[in-house]
Formats: structure tokens, sequence, C-alpha cells
């Protein structure tokens, strides 16, 4: 097994555990689809978050392959990998059932959602940076946009509806993006 075998097995696990998260979430609320209102904000979230984890994973696989594999690496794979993991963990409530909306259950914690959904790229754009790599300006709108401006705006934009049309767009974006 190469170096990089080793931290990718590492790497993919931590990523494959927030999927996983993700459609054990997906079948919560199948479940209380006949009791609680679902909206569509935490289904939209868990498309983001899975296409998110998702182009990490490719941006891993390809850039990753020359990098020297060492505690750094592990470190800023864990900067990467582990906010998928916690928001995967904490998007779905365990007591769903009881919550007359999942919308307004993800609207108390989309501040939290949005800044944690930031950290994995931040962390994979300074490790690409710090180990060589560059950006074109078309790459770093892009960063930009995705990454930063839409997030940010949800933060402080307390309407459901924005975060609706929010979270369409950053699925569409990144899933557009690994393309």
């Amino acid at each position: 097994m190469s170096a990089f075998e080793f931290y990718f097995g590492f790497f993919g696990l931590v990523l494959g555990i927030a999927v996983a998260n993700v459609g054990i979430g997906f079948g919560k609320l199948w479940r209380v689809q006949q009791t609680t209102k679902v909206g569509v904000c935490l289904p939209l979230l868990g498309v983001w978050l899975l296409s998110h984890a998702v182009l990490n994973w490719l941006f891993a696989w390809n850039a990753l392959q020359n990098v020297p594999i060492d505690a750094t690496a592990f470190i800023i794979g864990l900067f990467v990998a582990l906010p998928y993991v916690v928001v995967s963990t904490v998007m779905f409530p365990d007591d769903a059932d009881r919550h007359a909306s999942l919308d307004e259950f993800y609207m108390a914690h989309s501040h939290v959602v949005m800044i944690a959904m930031m950290v994995p790229t931040t962390a994979g754009t300074i490790a690409h940076l710090g180990y060589g790599g560059s950006y074109t300006p078309e790459q770093i709108v892009e960063r930009f946009v995705v990454i930063y401006l839409i997030p940010v705006v949800l933060i402080f934009w307390k309407n459901l509806w924005a975060h609706r049309i929010g979270l369409a767009l950053l699925s569409a974006l990144v899933i557009w993006w690994m393309y």
C-alpha cells in the first residue's frame, strides 16, 4: 500500500461516515413524513452536503497523488472531512416527529451549518496553495461565490424562502462545479 492509498483510505473513511449519515437522515425523513412537515431545507442541505463531499473527494484524488503524506496532510484531511461528519450528524433531529416543521428546525441552526460548510473548502484551498497549487481568476470567483458569498448571505438573512433558494442554488453550483 502506498502512502497516498493509506491517506486516502483514512480520508475516504471519514467522508464515507458523512455520506452514510446523510443517507440515514434521508431515511429518517421518510419515516416522519406522515407526522411532520419535512419541508425542503433539510433535503436540499443533504444534497448540498453530498455533492460538496464528492467534490472534495474527487479533488483529493486528483490533487494529492504526489503530495507528501505526513501529519500535516492528515490534519488538513480532518479539517476537510470532519465538518461534513458534524453537519451530517446534527442536521437531522433525533426527535423529528416532535417538530411541527423541519424547515423551522433547520432555520434555528442554519448559521452554524453555513459556517461549518465553509470550513472544508477553506482548508482544502489553503492546503492546495500551501503545496504549490494555484487557481485561475475564474476559479477564485467560483470559490468566492459558492463557498463564501451565498453561505454568508444566508447566515445573516433569516428568511425561509431565501434559504430554500440559496440551498438549491448551492447544490446546483457545486454539482456544476464537479463537471
